[in-house]
């Protein structure tokens, strides 16, 4: 492919981590000289970066694949590379429906995806010169990889492999080149961000380090352990101003016979401790969760324990998921007792209990100001985040807009977006 116009296109399926894993390889391409697109048929190199943790991820996946396959019958020079999880776990079985991949790079070896992808396309002219602009207001930085949680539903510690922490000086270096270059607020990744270590970091302290940063002036993390979120971390939540009022608390169910077959090592009583100390220490505090309904052996005394929970802790935002089964897990073994239809009433149940309760939250803010950081602005109108999360629009914005911290005047709502006017 040497001497040709190269252009490259990343359909990025999955968590946040996985968005990091395909902008980080984006940067590295385009320091070879590789364009970016945004329309599959452009690209001569087309990057799948996968997740293998639900079903509907896997298909979505294969769909993606059919279509990239259905261009390369009409250009065969077109490369074609699958990453992350699902290539970890099923990779032999991806080459083998689709001839048509040239490269598989599993989540295990993703820190040599750049190398293997330069090999495969020949390319070879780097330089940093070229790398694209990354000034993005809102950056992630994955500061560990894999798990040693092992719940019973969860696929990353086999396709992740065993928590790794990174090395404190080079994400703190990582974080402060992303400043430079326009970032104010970085989003720390972790499949349990509480659990970090590097030598004599933990996760408390290497927030307090990052907050040291000059231009730094937003800090976020996800996702959150609750057997691991310490006492000393919410104390630092409350004192250190960089940090936002949000927290994704992953609850799963309040069921502790639930909690107790998922192996999440946690009882529901300690859950809502968690909660109550969240909120007495930080009292504007946005918390959000995940909830799995219809895991094996949940009835519906069970599901009855989690309605009643989401209605008492009124979340500022969840995401409920229906249980499906993952191959090589524990609950791969379990019997699934409930049907499809009733998984999903218990799904539409939870998600509509979730959005009143976030309509209301959000209509009780309408009247008030809140401070925003403006993320992105188009057609003169701003996007901005609230340290709590929520998203804000407002009309009038300019260019000297971007970055910048407003003040806004909450004139409506919606379930999790604010609309208001520049104070």
């Amino acid at each position: 492919m040497v001497g040709k116009v190269l252009n490259y296109f990343i359909e990025t399926i999955g968590c946040q981590m996985n968005i990091y894993e395909s902008n980080k390889l984006g940067l590295a391409l385009s320091a070879y000289g590789v364009s970016k697109v945004n329309v599959l048929q452009e690209a001569n190199i087309v990057i799948l970066n996968t997740c293998s943790v639900r079903l509907q991820s896997e298909q979505k996946a294969f769909s993606f694949l059919g279509r990239a396959e259905e261009l390369k019958k009409d250009n065969p020079n077109i490369k074609i590379i699958v990453i992350g999880c699902m290539a970890e776990r099923i990779g032999f079985k991806i080459q083998q429906r689709f001839k048509s991949v040239d490269l598989i790079v599993g989540s295990k070896d993703i820190d040599n995806a750049v190398l293997k992808i330069v090999n495969l396309c020949n390319l070879y002219d780097f330089s940093f010169d070229k790398v694209e602009d990354f000034s993005n207001i809102v950056r992630y930085v994955t500061i560990m990889r894999g798990c040693d949680n092992y719940c019973s539903y969860c696929i990353v510690p086999l396709v992740r492999g065993r928590e790794i922490g990174f090395n404190a000086l080079d994400i703190l270096e990582e974080s402060s080149l992303l400043i430079k270059n326009g970032t104010k607020e970085v989003v720390l990744l972790g499949q349990n961000v509480n659990s970090y270590r590097y030598k004599n970091f933990n996760f408390t302290s290497l927030v307090k380090s990052l907050a040291t940063i000059n231009g730094l002036e937003r800090i976020r993390f996800m996702t959150n352990h609750p057997k691991d979120l310490s006492d000393e971390l919410i104390e630092m939540m409350a004192t250190e101003s960089k940090v936002c009022s949000h927290i994704h608390l992953p609850m799963q169910s309040a069921s502790n016979k639930v909690l107790k077959a998922m192996n999440r090592k946690y009882s529901y009583e300690h859950y809502i401790g968690l909660v109550k100390k969240l909120r007495m220490a930080v009292p504007n505090i946005r918390i959000t969760t995940d909830i799995i309904v219809g895991f094996p052996g949940e009835t519906k005394e069970d599901f009855e324990e989690t309605f009643k929970a989401v209605k008492e802790i009124r979340f500022g935002g969840l995401y409920v998921f229906r249980y499906s089964s993952r191959p090589d897990t524990k609950a791969a073994n379990m019997f699934d007792n409930t049907s499809l239809k009733e998984k999903k009433m218990r799904h539409r149940l939870i998600l509509e209990e979730s959005n009143k309760i976030s309509v209301e939250i959000v209509k009780s803010m309408v009247g008030n100001a809140q401070q925003v950081l403006v993320e992105k602005i188009k057609n003169g109108v701003i996007e901005a985040r609230t340290s709590g999360g929520y998203k804000v629009f407002v009309t009038g914005g300019s260019e000297k807009d971007l970055g910048r911290h407003l003040n806004v005047s909450i004139k409506e709502a919606k379930v999790n977006s604010l609309f208001g006017d520049i104070v």
